[in-house]
């Protein structure tokens, strides 16, 4: 009777903490990335593009979806080439790794010449050639920033991968310019920097929705309160 009641304990403790695992979350986040390639005579850029949310910050695999974009003077033309769907199998795993490499690297004429035929349908005309030399990647007050390229901000909007817009800026009132083409501007907006242990907020929220994180007013509209972390590729364009 005694033994029985300590592994009756013993499970009661065990089904206990696989509870709490299972409950366990962090915080909900949503990354949109956006990496130049190449710029064509018109001003037009050709980028690799990731997106991936996580509503709830659970612990899991999540949905990825890669592809290429086309930022013009007016728009972001989206071209989704890969998904990859969460499942605990290897396959997942292998498949993120792959993919992740993939975006990461720098794309050679080969790749690029296929991206033109298979993806752009030879519908926009890119030649491999120097992207760096608009590479910015700098930090700066948002005062300083609006001073120097005589733009508002708060007037001016951030696009993003899936048709979203930039709303408020966080509190740090920085922004980080990684690249500037002129007419087009791209921003990292990222509230997850951790730098020598000095918490950053660089940029501005996004307006993504997150089904698990809304609330009804007192006029009954659902109002979004969006993602605990965004790590967002904003294009400013200027007109």
């Amino acid at each position: 009777m005694k033994y029985r009641s300590i592994i009756t304990f013993c499970l009661l403790i065990l089904l206990l903490l696989f509870a709490s695992m299972t409950n366990s979350t962090g915080p909900s986040y949503v990354h949109a990335e956006i990496k130049p390639i190449s710029i064509n005579k018109k001003g037009e850029i050709l980028c690799k593009t990731r997106f991936t949310k996580n509503e709830m910050g659970a612990y899991s695999p999540m949905k990825i979806e890669y592809g290429f974009c086309v930022i013009t003077k007016d728009t972001i033309i989206e071209f989704k080439t890969k998904t990859i769907n969460p499942s605990p199998e290897a396959s997942y795993y292998d498949q993120t790794k792959y993919w992740y490499d993939k975006f990461e690297s720098e794309t050679n004429q080969k790749q690029l010449d296929e991206i033109k035929k298979s993806i752009l349908k030879n519908e926009y005309d890119f030649s491999l050639n120097q992207i760096d030399s608009f590479k910015i990647d700098k930090v700066m007050s948002i005062s300083d920033f609006e001073k120097t390229k005589k733009i508002s901000l708060k007037n001016n909007k951030q696009k993003a991968l899936h048709n979203a817009y930039s709303k408020e800026y966080y509190s740090d009132k920085k922004v980080h310019l990684l690249y500037d083409f002129g007419d087009i501007l791209i921003f990292n907006n990222n509230n997850d920097i951790d730098n020598n242990k000095l918490e950053l907020e660089l940029g501005a929220e996004f307006n993504y929705y997150n089904s698990s994180n809304s609330l009804i007013n007192d006029k009954g509209e659902n109002i979004n309160l969006g993602f605990e972390i965004n790590k967002v590729t904003g294009i400013l364009i200027v007109k």
